[in-house]
Parts: structure tokens; C-alpha cells; sequence
């Protein structure tokens, strides 16, 4: 039988020789939907990037109790942090979904002068994120939050990550490889909404620190760019994985 993971709250414990009570839709999924019983293995994550092996030993009206049984560092995460700072889309599901898919640690949605679709149902976003890392195996959920202001998301960017890369839809030159390498140690990609970025937006960025650059000769549409964004960062960053280990 497959040996499913679960995921509890990013701030709940988990030691090896413990054990760890499950509650609400992780329950639902385990006990309700997937059959698990006494004796069932499992894998559960509480966002600090393990795997940690368990089986059931209790299940309650509203909960179970898995007995951890060892630990192990997922191999499916990037060693440095990624984040997707993305002006709301009306797909931001599918954004989110293959944000979580390839990598990304960190969504944050905002507001752009272009932006359409201001309303955003983070708590559904959420769980299609939490569906991604199970299916992808992922033991990281990225956070997601937001709306906030293209302003503000941009100071937040630079002054939490190291390297912050926009990319532009009438940028000519720049790629996001050129601007990634081994001593990078963490990454916010800024992407903009179905109608792309006004000019000042992207100055206010530049003033900021972020780097400009182009994702090829084609306009995307805002979650293909995403994606493409991230895929490429990713890559470029896992090239030097082995190195920073």
C-alpha cells in the first residue's frame, strides 16, 4: 500500500521516539478518506524540510496518533529559498499549484496598477498548495499571503531576500541565469499581472534593488511567466546544490 504524507502545523513538533496528534482535514484525509487504521505507516512533514517516517497507534473521534519511528532530510527541496511574489491573477490556482511543484517556499500575492482580479481566496489556494506538496512529495507547503500593495510586496522582497529579479514583459536584455550563482542564498521573483507592469512600477523596483530581466522574445500569460520564472531560477539553483552541501 502507498505510504502517504500528512502535514501538520508548521509550529508542532515532531521527535524521533515521539509522537505527533493529527487533527482536522489531515485527519479527515487520512482516516476518512484514504482508510488508514492502527498500524498504518505514514510520512508526515511539519514544514522544517524532513520526512519523518511513522505508523498509526491510536485513532479518536477527531483524531490520530502517529508514533514517530525516524527522520530523514527531503531530498526533494531546494537548498535555498525561492519565493514567488505575484500580482493577483484570475488563475492564481494554477499558478499556485506549479509554483508549489517546482519549488517555490513563499507565495505572495499583490496589488499592481494593472491588476484585474483583486480578489483572491487564499484559504482555497492554500489547500491546492498543500495537495501539490503531497503529490510532488515535497516536504515544505510554501506560505502563501497577501494581497498587499506591488509597493510594498517590492520592499518586503528586498529587504527579506537577497537576490529579487523582476521580469519584465518589454525588458530586452537580462536573464535570470546571469544573476544566480553558487554564493546566492536566497531568491524572490516578481511577476506581474494579465496586464503586465507600468514603467514606474518597474523604476520603483530598480530603486529598490531588484534586477530586471526577460523570460524570451514571447509575451506570456501571467501564470505561464510564473511558472517559466520559477523553473528557471530553480534550475539555476540547483546546479550548485552538491557544492553548498
Amino acid at each position: 500500500m502507498e505510504i502517504k504524507r500528512f502535514f501538520v502545523e508548521n509550529d508542532t513538533p515532531i521527535a524521533v521516539g515521539g509522537s505527533v496528534v493529527v487533527r482536522g482535514d489531515e485527519f479527515l484525509h487520512a482516516i476518512k478518506v484514504s482508510r488508514y487504521k492502527t498500524g498504518f505507516k505514514l510520512i508526515l512533514s511539519n514544514g522544517d524540510g524532513f520526512d519523518y517516517s511513522g505508523v498509526i497507534s491510536e485513532v479518536g473521534k477527531d483524531f490520530f496518533r502517529a508514533d514517530v519511528l525516524s527522520a530523514e532530510k527531503n531530498a526533494n527541496e531546494l537548498s535555498v529559498p525561492l519565493a514567488l511574489y505575484m500580482c493577483a491573477i484570475e488563475k492564481s490556482d494554477i499558478a499556485v499549484q506549479k509554483a508549489t511543484e517546482v519549488g517555490a517556499t513563499e507565495i505572495r500575492l499583490m496589488i499592481s496598477r494593472f491588476t484585474n482580479a483583486k480578489e483572491q481566496r487564499l484559504d482555497r489556494l492554500r489547500k491546492i498548495a498543500l495537495e501539490a506538496a503531497k503529490q510532488c512529495g515535497r516536504a515544505v507547503v510554501p506560505k502563501i499571503s497577501g494581497p498587499v500593495s506591488f509597493e510594498e510586496g517590492v520592499a518586503d522582497a528586498t529587504a527579506r531576500f537577497e537576490k529579487v529579479i523582476l521580469a519584465y514583459e518589454l525588458a530586452s536584455s537580462g536573464r535570470i541565469s546571469d544573476h544566480l550563482t553558487k554564493e546566492t542564498s536566497s531568491v524572490a521573483l516578481v511577476i506581474g499581472s494579465e496586464g503586465g507592469f507600468h514603467p514606474d512600477e518597474v523604476r520603483y523596483a530598480e530603486a529598490k534593488g531588484a534586477t530586471v530581466v526577460t523570460l524570451g522574445k514571447r509575451i506570456l500569460r501571467a501564470e505561464t511567466a510564473s511558472i517559466v520564472a520559477l523553473a528557471l531560477a530553480a534550475d539555476s539553483l540547483e546546479k550548485y546544490e552538491d557544492s553548498r552541501t
